[in-house]
C-alpha cells in the first residue's frame, strides 16, 4: 500500500509501489493502452511524476518479456465482507477503487467517487446560495466566521435533491456508514489564497459550544472530502502529523475516520485545506456522525 507523500521538484505525489499499483498498470497495457495515456492518469491521481514515468516504462518493459500481467482479486461488496474491498469499494451503483489505504490513522483515497457531470451539476446547484463559511465557537456554540477559514459554501439537506440522495447512497455504500448518519453535504469554493488552517472535525466534549453538537447525533466519526474540480495549483488537503497531503483531482475523495476502537479521538487527523495557489477548488464535504442526525434539534 501507499502509505505516505513525498516532495520532488516542488511538487507533492506519491512515490511508493504496490501490488494494486503494480496490477492496475499490468491489467491496461493488456488493454492497450499507451504509456503516455497511463502517466496522465497516475498524474491526475496525486503520484509525483518522476515515480509515475518510471513505474509506467517498468510495467511496459516487463510486459515485454512476456511476463504474465497479474491479475487483481476481484473486488468485493463492502456490505458483504463486513469491511472495505482491497481494490474497490462497493458504491451500490459501481465499484469505486481505491488508490490508497492508510491504516493508522484512518485515511483512503477513493478514485472518482463523483463522475464529472455529477460534480459539474453539484456546483451548478450550490452557486445561488454560497456564503461566507462559518465554524462553531467552542464556548458558545454559535457559528462565527474566522480567518482561518476563508471558503465560501452552500449546505444541503440529507436527500434535499435526487443527484444528492444519489450520491448520499453512493457515501453510505463505500463507507459503510448509513446514511441518516451523515450530515448535510457542504460545497465549499476556495479562491486564490483560500486556505482552512489545521483544525480537527470532531467535538471536544470539554467545551460548553462544541458539547451542544453531541446531542443530535452524537460525535462525529469520520469525514469524506470531495474534490469537484481540479484546481491548477494548490488547494492539497494536508494531514502534517503523517507527513501526508493528498492532491485534489476532479471526482477523487479522501476519507478519514477518527474514532478509535477504544473510543479515543485521533489527534492524528488534524488536517488542512492547503491554500489555492491558482484557479480555484471546489469541494464538497460529508460529515458522519455515530448516531442517526438530527438538524432541526
Amino acid at each position: 500500500m501507499i502509505r505516505e507523500a513525498s516532495v520532488a521538484g516542488g511538487k507533492t505525489g506519491y512515490t511508493e509501489s504496490s501490488p494494486d499499483l503494480e496490477q492496475w498498470l499490468a491489467r491496461h497495457i493488456a488493454q492497450g493502452f499507451a504509456a503516455d495515456a497511463l502517466v496522465l492518469s497516475m498524474l491526475r491521481s496525486g503520484y509525483d511524476d518522476a515515480f509515475a514515468r518510471q513505474a509506467v516504462a517498468a510495467a511496459f518493459a516487463q510486459d515485454a518479456y512476456g511476463a504474465a500481467p497479474a491479475r487483481p482479486a476481484p473486488a468485493r461488496s463492502a456490505a458483504a465482507a463486513g469491511t472495505p474491498a482491497v481494490y474497490a469499494a462497493d458504491g451500490g451503483d459501481r465499484q469505486v477503487p481505491i488508490l490508497f489505504r492508510l491504516a493508522s490513522p484512518q485515511v483512503q483515497l477513493f478514485q472518482q467517487l463523483l463522475t464529472d457531470d455529477e460534480c459539474d451539476a453539484l456546483v451548478a446547484l450550490s452557486r445561488g446560495r454560497l456564503a461566507r463559511s462559518p465554524v462553531v465557537n467552542p464556548d458558545t456554540g454559535d457559528e462565527n466566521l474566522i480567518d482561518a477559514r476563508t471558503s465560501m459554501g452552500a449546505m444541503f439537506q440529507v436527500a434535499e435533491h435526487p443527484l444528492i440522495t444519489r450520491i448520499e447512497a453512493r457515501i453510505a455504500a463505500v463507507t459503510g456508514v448509513p446514511a441518516e448518519h451523515g450530515e448535510g453535504l457542504q460545497i465549499l469554493n476556495y479562491k486564490p489564497g483560500g486556505e482552512y488552517q489545521p483544525h480537527f472535525d470532531y467535538f471536544n466534549p470539554q467545551r460548553p459550544g462544541e458539547a451542544r453538537q453531541l446531542s443530535v447525533g452524537g460525535q462525529r466519526i469520520a469525514t469524506l472530502v470531495i474534490y469537484l474540480n481540479t484546481p491548477e495549483a494548490g488547494g492539497a488537503t494536508a494531514f502534517p502529523r503523517v507527513g501526508l497531503e493528498v492532491a485534489p483531482v476532479k471526482g477523487n475523495a479522501v476519507y478519514f475516520s477518527y474514532l478509535l476502537p477504544d473510543g479515543a479521538l485521533d489527534e492524528r487527523t488534524l488536517h488542512a485545506g492547503l491554500p489555492v495557489a491558482f484557479g480555484e477548488k471546489w469541494i464538497a464535504t460529508k460529515w458522519l456522525r455515530e448516531r442517526p442526525y438530527r438538524s432541526d434539534a
